[in-house]
């Protein structure tokens, strides 16, 4: 019998249970894979708030810029002093778990949920392990098993997320000459809606592109931009950018990716989970002491998560629904006005990839001519829509 059972061995989910665990509760974390951190699935594009939270060895090369393309090829570089991390993903999420492991938890790999049932105040987990179908019993549960969570599926039958994008990416054998920039690619012949990317990763790369709906024919056109750089592995799946209005019930709780608790402009969920991953613990660890853990108890994690981040991520999931309608002339007329001096020096002095919504908003309150091809997208004149 455990305390916590908490579902998922990435960092949301090991952050979560490392918390847990040095209180000094009994905590199982279960892990569908063989391994921690595979597959890869994320860019690994963190500020030092992440690395701050984790011990790790796993940075694999520090930029201080990005140069942002658009349709019509022109171009601006924003940078800070403040470095930004590229992590080796799979490194990074093995040291996050090996912090729960350092403080007591139990780590079973290879742990495939298979129901989660609520009975006699008991939370069951029923789970195929190395083959065998197991049990296990805690006092509440967290579902850190992110954007297809089967702890939401069967405990939360009627959340969805209102808003999904699709990712593409490989990693490559090829490294890309500029070190210190992420290349970002904005327009339709990249994405639908969202935006594409180039990340120097050391003597590899990460490009890819996120999108709704398929994205595969838009990697393709970015593929080759690339001179198609040689594969390494190949990763891809869904992104909620909305998060769920109640991810909490009675004896459970959902955090990160499977809480759609992600950045809605960037697709980024590991700052944004590990956050979400901190609140739960301290709602568990409340629910405990009460010995209440029920959906009224519970639901103080939504209060927790959303004092530090709900205002943030609804600025930018309604910026993001805004974006998403802007066409390639439109993004072109914008590039022009934001490629100034005193624009980029804006952008360069308050951006921030933890809370990007601060300097968009304050953007459009410099150049309110902007506002007009956000809310009134111009019609593409003479251009083939792919």
């Amino acid at each position: 019998m455990f305390d916590f059972v908490v579902i998922g061995g990435g960092p949301s989910g090991s952050y979560c249970t490392q918390r847990l665990a040095k209180r000094g509760f009994k905590v199982a974390q279960l892990e569908e894979h063989q391994s921690i951190g595979k597959p890869v699935e994320c860019t690994g594009l963190v500020s030092r708030r992440v690395t701050s939270m984790v011990k790790t060895d796993s940075v694999v090369n520090k930029v201080h810029g990005a140069n942002i393309y658009f349709p019509d090829g022109n171009h601006i570089r924003i940078g800070k002093e403040e470095e930004t991390m590229v992590l080796e993903r799979d490194r990074f999420d093995q040291d996050a778990a090996a912090m729960s492991i350092g403080n007591g938890a139990e780590l079973m790999l290879n742990a495939r949920v298979k129901d989660i049932r609520r009975q006699d105040r008991k939370m069951k987990i029923t789970m195929r392990r190395d083959g065998n179908i197991e049990e296990v019993e805690a006092l509440a549960v967290v579902g850190a098993d992110g954007a297809n969570s089967i702890t939401r599926k069967v405990l939360f039958p009627d959340q969805r997320f209102r808003r999904i994008v699709s990712a593409y990416q490989i990693d490559g054998a090829d490294r890309m000459e500029d070190q210190d920039n992420v290349n970002v690619f904005l327009g339709n012949k990249f994405s639908n809606g969202y935006f594409a990317w180039g990340t120097p990763a050391g003597d590899f790369s990460r490009i890819g592109t996120a999108g709704f709906g398929l994205t595969r024919e838009k990697f393709n056109y970015l593929y080759k931009r690339y001179l198609n750089p040689n594969k390494i592995s190949i990763t891809g799946g869904p992104i909620p950018i909305s998060f769920l209005r109640r991810p909490y019930g009675d004896g459970a709780l959902l955090v990160g990716d499977a809480a759609g608790i992600v950045k809605p402009l960037s697709g980024g969920g590991i700052y944004t989970g590990m956050v979400s991953g901190e609140k739960a613990a301290i709602t568990m660890e409340r629910a405990y002491e009460k010995e209440d853990f029920s959906e009224g108890t519970l639901s103080l994690y939504n209060k927790l998560w959303k004092k530090e981040l709900g205002a943030e991520l609804k600025r930018d999931f309604r910026i993001q629904k805004l974006y998403s309608r802007i066409t390639d002339t439109s993004f072109n007329i914008i590039g022009r006005k934001i490629t100034t001096e005193r624009m980029t020096h804006l952008i360069n002095t308050i951006g921030d990839i933890d809370y990007p919504s601060r300097v968009v908003l304050k953007m459009l309150i410099r150049n309110p001519s902007i506002v007009r091809n956000v809310l009134f997208p111009r019609k593409e004149k003479n251009a083939e829509r792919n």
